[in-house]
């Protein structure tokens, strides 16, 4: 009798074990009796995926970042190598996180014969766009969550399918309501330790201002599974503690009871845009990790929502420019003012028709056991 099918999946971030997850769980019910084992988090884990190194010690962003964890990468990079000889698995799947996937261990599995599927994509259209060729080379297939992708990817010959926006499931039955008597405002910080502790100060600082000007404002703060809660209490003042609320749910479940938000540019962009919430979207890393990414990024925004979108349709504070006096007065031109919210709110419906239906992993699913059945 031949045995089930053995995939080993890397994902090194929140987002990524978010989605390792839903995968996961749809890879069990299209090949019952699937094993699948990896690098993730505590969702991954629950959702039957066997952990062999936990992606929170890998959650780095920026050069300085990486420098200063290095250790860690080395080990991650270590129980991974030492899983794929060992096991030698059917085929690999590697979710976004590409300096650790794309080139620590894409290449190693390549040589050992394992196929892989890259889902989620490295963001070489914006940057370092040489990478295509390692990944011509070395990725059997690419699934891509964002329509622009697919083109892209198309253009240098990678095989290459677009399987919609995984995030879209969160937001499918989500109504669309006038949310701007609501005074509950959204702080989303990030889940890495260096974006909260560059950004939250800033968001928090500007709450408060904002506060000052519209006294009726509470604030809400989502805390990723891999921050403790403590970290995050830190950094609030404790005279305005009483203003914020500290919630451990899932972004779109907080999104449901908020009319605006300060957003970390990333993942989190995107959600709130499918919750069609107007946002400032706000961007500070290392100084030295700005300027050397400064010359090598090509995409005009930094946002997902004004690249998906083809224009600004929210403003981008970056680097100095993100500072609480900006903030506010972004806050004011469109929380404050009726046809400036009504009309971002427009732009994101735009958008989320954009993006397709909702069935992500349940499509990645059928296109990595048909890959699988390639080299079955």
């Amino acid at each position: 009798m031949k045995k089930p099918p053995h995939l080993v999946i890397v994902a090194g971030e929140d987002s990524g074990d978010f989605h390792g997850a839903n995968l996961a769980t749809a890879l069990q019910r299209q090949s019952p009796g699937i094993k699948l084992s990896g690098i993730g988090g505590s969702k991954m884990e629950e959702s039957g995926v066997e952990l062999i190194f936990p992606s929170s010690r890998l959650a780095v962003i920026g050069l300085t970042e990486v420098l200063g964890r290095i250790s860690d990468i080395r080990a991650g990079r270590k129980a991974i190598r030492e899983h794929l000889l060992k096991i030698r698995p059917d085929l690999l799947i590697l979710i976004d996180f590409p300096g650790f996937n794309l080139h620590l261990v894409a290449p190693f599995a390549h040589k050992l014969k394992i196929p892989i599927v890259y889902y989620i994509s490295p963001k070489v259209w914006a940057w370092r766009q040489g990478r295509v060729a390692t990944i011509n080379r070395l990725i059997d297939r690419v699934l891509v969550i964002l329509p622009f992708e697919k083109e892209f990817f198309e253009q240098h010959n990678v095989a290459v399918e677009y399987v919609g926006n995984p995030l879209l499931d969160d937001f499918a039955s989500f109504k669309s309501l006038d949310r701007r008597q609501n005074h509950n405002i959204a702080l989303i910080p990030g889940s890495r330790r260096g974006e909260i502790k560059r950004l939250l100060p800033e968001m928090i600082t500007a709450a408060r201002l904002y506060l000052r000007e519209q006294p009726e404002s509470r604030f809400l703060i989502p805390v990723a599974p891999s921050i403790a809660f403590t970290d995050i209490e830190k950094l609030i003042p404790a005279n305005f503690r009483e203003y914020v609320t500290l919630l451990r749910q899932p972004l779109a479940t907080l999104l449901e009871d908020v009319s605006f938000a300060l957003v970390t540019s990333g993942t989190a962009t995107l959600e709130t845009a499918l919750a069609e919430i107007p946002m400032v979207v706000i961007y500070k890393i290392n100084q030295l990790s700005y300027l050397i990414g400064k010359r090598i990024i090509k995409v005009p925004f930094i946002s997902l929502v004004n690249l998906i979108a083809g224009k600004e349709i929210v403003p981008e504070l970056i680097q100095t420019e993100a500072n609480p006096e900006k903030i506010v007065r972004q806050m004011r031109a469109i929380r404050d003012h009726k046809p400036s919210y009504n009309r971002t709110v427009q732009d994101l419906q735009k958008l989320k028709l954009r993006l397709g239906k909702p069935g992500a992993a349940q499509r990645a699913a059928a296109a990595i056991i048909d890959e699988l059945k390639k080299h079955g």
